[in-house]
């Protein structure tokens, strides 16, 4: 499992040295993307609702309420599979999120070379 956890912060890395429930708190934040906490919870849900729906086992489904009670602390309980569901959809969204940033970056040098060459066309046809 430490090889999955390269993947985060030192936060993530010092997760032996946190409790279950701040582990699972600071993986919703990481699902999130760190929103508003009414938005945080309402996207963290729908994520983990569409990845994990538990149709047949309605006591397990993610829900907005399960994810509060860690936070404020009302409940201490974490169970294995809901922090391997918590932190299979965290890893997917960090993934995606890296290739969407390296596709920005990949069509920011595009446009930039298309126009050095516009530019480079339009100042030859001034010239001649």
């Amino acid at each position: 499992m430490s090889e999955k956890l390269s993947g985060y912060s030192e936060n993530l890395k010092q997760a032996k040295q946190m409790s279950d429930v701040a582990t699972a708190n600071f993986l919703v934040e990481q699902i999130a993307a760190k929103r508003h906490v009414g938005d945080m919870f309402r996207t963290a849900c729908r994520e983990l609702r569409a990845r994990f729906p538990h149709r047949d086992d309605p006591e397990n489904q993610w829900t907005e309420k399960r994810l509060k009670a860690w936070r404020y602390n009302e409940s201490q309980i974490v169970k294995h599979f809901q922090m391997v569901e918590l932190f299979e959809t965290a890893e997917a969204l960090r993934k995606a999120r890296e290739e969407h940033e390296e596709y920005r970056a990949k069509t920011a040098r595009l446009r930039q070379m298309v126009e050095l060459q516009s530019s480079a066309r339009n100042r030859d046809l001034a010239e001649g």
